[in-house]
């Protein structure tokens, strides 16, 4: 595998881009399906508790438990965190623990911390 790396034209390019893409598609998809999630929740709790009642409670009621103990769930897996990660084990990428953690919670936390460090760096 190494001869082959020295013989390639542009290195800096991934080795296999199609799966590369797909990856970023699939990505992009579970995104809208996260943010979907996220609404429909707020959405179906509101309706399920208006007077006028579009979503009864008792449909409403178990919609917004199965959302937020799919999201929050330690023990259930996503199936479209695992085809993610199916994706990155084939492009050598390391597999995710858990999609909002992995793309949402890490890079905030990220983020902080390098302001924090930019705060005391100025305070000194």
């Amino acid at each position: 595998m190494g001869g082959k790396d020295t013989n390639r034209l542009f290195k800096f390019l991934p080795r296999s881009p199609i799966k590369h893409i797909k990856l970023t598609l699939w990505v992009i998809l579970h995104w809208c399906v996260v943010v979907g999630n996220f609404s429909a929740f707020f959405i179906l709790a509101y309706r399920g508790l208006h007077p006028e009642q579009y979503t009864p409670w008792y449909i409403a009621l178990p919609l917004c438990t199965m959302i937020s103990l799919i999201t929050f769930s330690r023990v259930l897996d996503c199936p479209a965190t695992r085809v993610e990660n199916r994706m990155r084990r084939a492009i050598g990428l390391p597999e995710i623990r858990g999609f909002i953690r992995h793309y949402f919670l890490k890079p905030y936390v990220r983020r902080k911390r390098q302001r924090q460090k930019k705060r005391e760096e100025k305070n000194k």
